[in-house]
């Protein structure tokens, strides 16, 4: 009788941990105010430090054609720590322009609505937690 409460309690255990390490989470991400309808906007869901100093491939990544006003994506992931980078790439050549100092001169936004000082923000600026169903509300600046 012991035993074989000792299977079915193991077989529980493990069930309970296979379905906490296939879970999945819902990411939404809502960019709040593309201003303008030209060229495309591109969004990298990013699960590392490697992955944000573009050291590694981002986890995810989407492009789509700009449309004036809000746009959202939805993207599963399992839980975990991630980063949001934006490029609104307005002339569509594939990079985020910038003028003669460096500063860019087309839309972008960080997780967090992050800005940073003389370059991009830090990791810590920009990591959040999905744990359960999440939503980041970005602003573009420029």
């Amino acid at each position: 009788m012991a035993r074989k409460f000792l299977i079915a309690l193991t077989v529980v255990v493990w069930t309970l941990a296979l379905t906490e390490m296939t879970r999945a989470d819902t990411l939404t991400i809502h960019i709040e105010d593309v201003h303008v309808a030209e060229g495309t906007l591109m969004l990298q869901v990013m699960g590392s430090t490697a992955e944000f100093a573009d050291e590694a491939p981002a986890t995810a990544a989407f492009q789509q054609k700009a449309q004036k006003g809000p746009m959202s994506y939805t993207v599963t992931l399992p839980p975990g720590t991630y980063a949001l980078r934006v490029m609104h790439d307005v002339n569509d050549n594939g990079k985020l322009d910038a003028n003669f100092v460096g500063i860019p001169s087309e839309p972008w936004a960080f997780s967090n609505n992050a800005t940073g000082n003389f370059g991009p923000p830090e990791w810590s600026d920009v990591q959040f937690i999905v744990d359960g169903d999440t939503t980041q509300q970005l602003k573009l600046n420029k």
